[in-house]
C-alpha cells in the first residue's frame, strides 16, 4: 500500500487513551480496514509503551501508560497506517471440526427453511468458506468471525436464549461464531464443536486473535 491512503480518525478518551477510528473511510471497504486494524493491534501489542490494545469494529483502542505523549502516539499510528504492508501481516489458520444438526444444531432446520434451502446445503455452504476473526468481545474468547455466505445471513433470533451450549457454532447476519462458555445468546445454532476456545490456565488464554483465518470442517 502506499502513502496516499485516506486517513483515519482519531480521538481521545483520557490523558491515556487514544482510538483510531477507520469507520468514516468510504475509500476502503470494511474487510480491508479490519485487516489493517487488526495487524495494526498485533504490532502494538508487542511494545512496552501499552497497558492493552483493543480492536473492535473498525477502531483501535490503545491505553498506553501514562507517560506516553498521545499526540505523538497518533502521529505514530498514522505513519504505521499509510505505510501498511498487507503482504507483511501475519496471522494463524484454524480447523474447526463441527457436528452439525440434531441435537448439537438446534437451529440448522429452521435456517434451512428460512434460506430456501435444504440442510445439506446449509451445511455444505457453511464448511466452503474462508472465514477471518474481525474482533473479540462479548465474553472471553468469543470471535466475531465475518465470511458467512450471504446464502446464510439471518437477523439474530426474535428472543434469545437464556442459555445456548459450551461449544455451539452460530450465525447471524453477516457473521459466525462458536461459543467459549455456557451463556444466553440469540444467534441461530448449527452445530457444536469440542475445540477450546478459551482457557484461562494457557498463554494467550484465547485460541482466535484478530485478524486470524478459519475453516469449518464436518465431523
Amino acid at each position: 500500500m502506499t502513502s496516499a491512503l485516506p486517513a483515519p480518525h482519531f480521538y481521545q478518551i483520557d490523558n491515556a487513551t487514544l482510538v483510531l477510528d477507520a469507520s468514516p473511510i468510504s475509500a476502503l471497504d470494511k474487510a480491508q480496514k479490519q485487516r489493517m486494524i487488526n495487524a495494526l493491534a498485533r504490532q502494538l501489542l508487542l511494545q512496552p509503551d501499552y497497558v492493552d490494545v483493543v480492536s473492535a469494529d473498525q477502531t483501535l483502542t490503545l491505553y498506553g501508560r501514562s507517560h506516553l505523549e498521545l499526540e505523538r502516539v497518533q502521529q505514530h499510528l498514522l505513519l504505521m497506517w499509510q505505510q501498511f504492508d498487507e503482504d507483511s501481516s501475519q496471522s494463524q489458520f484454524h480447523e474447526i471440526k463441527v457436528q452439525y444438526g440434531g441435537k448439537h444444531g438446534l437451529d440448522l432446520a429452521s435456517v434451512a427453511k428460512s434460506c430456501g434451502l435444504s440442510e445439506r446445503e446449509v451445511i455444505n455452504i457453511h464448511t466452503s468458506g474462508l472465514y477471518t476473526v474481525d474482533f473479540i468481545g462479548f465474553q472471553p474468547g468469543f470471535a466475531y468471525i465475518s465470511g458467512l455466505d450471504s446464502r446464510l445471513q439471518l437477523p439474530r433470533l426474535a428472543t434469545p436464549r437464556t442459555l445456548v451450549p459450551k461449544g455451539s457454532v452460530a450465525i447471524a447476519a453477516d457473521k459466525t461464531a462458536i461459543y467459549p462458555a455456557n451463556s444466553p445468546g440469540g444467534w441461530h445454532i448449527l452445530g457444536h464443536t469440542e475445540q477450546t476456545l478459551f482457557d484461562p490456565t494457557k498463554q494467550p488464554p484465547a485460541l482466535f486473535a484478530p485478524g486470524d483465518t478459519l475453516r469449518f470442517v464436518e465431523a
